[in-house]
């Protein structure tokens, strides 16, 4: 048995997401890139030989031609863990104008010319071939309430290291899953590169979300295969699926207070935190990782520093800067030798020089 999970993209030319995880708690596959309908189809008939539940992050059924559909306005209404959702509402004549199609029909009607057997199901439950509608953000307040909402989608009008540090907290979470029922194992396989998150341009960033998405919409197959869910909505007019945790089981971080920050800190803050009565959970890091942190670290010390123009906050810049010398091997002494060749090759900028225009002889 295996559960997919798909971030379905509504035109085909943008990036869905798809990720595979087996009886045995193992993602088998995780991919995001440009996916046609018979390629998802393919995928699935591969991995569903012996039953799969099939989780899209797309409408499924649209049969409401003006408006929102029921399932929708449901959601949006109902409270999870005390919490309201908002989504992206949906008619079919809306999607038929802006997209063409309703592409979460195209991928079903795919499927099942391959594998008959798969029909639409709300509750996938001692069943062995189902599609189901599911959405990322519900299934990240249902498992995660703690720590909701965590805000890893670009939005123009937030800052762009501020959603790759929610992507990195939302990464993080996933250790977790190990503990849940039905538990994942090795997360850290597929998404072990949240460390140089911040590092990450716009396109990497967007190929990371995609994969991250299909992820939850796979866990949350897995998930409601084995346990009562919440619906919203029927299998006739459009529904969606999602994994809700019990109250009572929620993950030890709500009673602590756990807050996640994922950085590199200065070697003395763990034995400060602990004086302070908290407990700090550390990792060393080496390699690629420590240098992608350094360089994170960088890149906020600066902006701290022109935030405040404060000397203590250069202070904390040059720390970083001495870091990355040591880690490269360079010595104060050879990074001295670089600087005044500079200096004598270009000069310093003591003159306080500000060019305004070169003219072409």
């Amino acid at each position: 048995m295996h559960y997919i999970g798909i971030d379905l993209a509504w035109t085909y030319t943008k990036e869905s997401g798809i990720c595979i995880i087996d009886d045995f708690g193992e993602i088998v596959y995780c991919e995001a890139k440009v996916f046609s309908d018979e390629m998802i189809a393919s995928i699935v008939e591969e991995y569903a030989q012996d039953g799969a539940i099939v989780a899209i992050d797309a409408p499924l059924i649209v049969n409401n031609e003006t408006g929102s559909r029921y399932c929708d306005g449901a959601l949006m209404r109902a409270k999870i863990h005390g919490k309201n959702l908002s989504l992206y509402t949906c008619s079919r004549s809306f999607m038929l104008k802006h997209y063409g199609i309703v592409r979460g029909e195209e991928v079903i009607r795919a499927i099942r010319n391959r594998m008959p057997a798969f029909s639409l199901n709300c509750d996938p439950r001692n069943k062995k071939h189902v599609i189901m509608e599911t959405f990322p953000t519900g299934i990240t307040l249902g498992l995660f309430p703690d720590a909701f909402p965590i805000k890893y989608k670009i939005k123009s009008k937030i800052e762009f290291e501020v959603t790759k540090s929610e992507l990195g907290r939302m990464v993080d979470l996933f250790k977790r899953l190990s503990d849940f029922n039905p538990p994942v194992h090795n997360v850290t396989d597929f998404f072990n590169d949240s460390l140089g998150i911040q590092a990450m341009s716009k396109q990497g960033f967007k190929n990371l979300e995609d994969k991250l998405d299909a992820f939850l919409c796979a866990y949350a197959a897995n998930w409601l295969a084995k346990n009562e869910g919440k619906v919203f909505g029927d299998d006739q007019e459009g529904f969606i699926a999602l994994p809700v945790i019990d109250g009572n089981s929620v993950h030890v971080a709500r009673s602590k207070g756990v807050k996640v920050y994922n950085k590199l800190i200065r070697d003395k803050i763990p034995q400060i935190i602990e004086q302070s009565g908290k407990q700090a959970i550390i990792e060393e890091v080496s390699g690629k990782d420590y240098l992608e942190l350094l360089n994170a670290k960088l890149a906020e010390e600066l902006q701290e520093y022109l935030d405040s123009e404060s000397v203590e906050e250069l202070a904390d810049l040059v720390e970083v800067v001495y870091a990355i010398l040591d880690d490269k091997k360079i010595s104060l002494q050879e990074f001295e030798l670089i600087r005044k060749q500079k200096v004598q090759e270009r000069g310093a900028f003591k003159q306080k020089l500000l060019l305004k225009e070169v003219i072409e002889s």
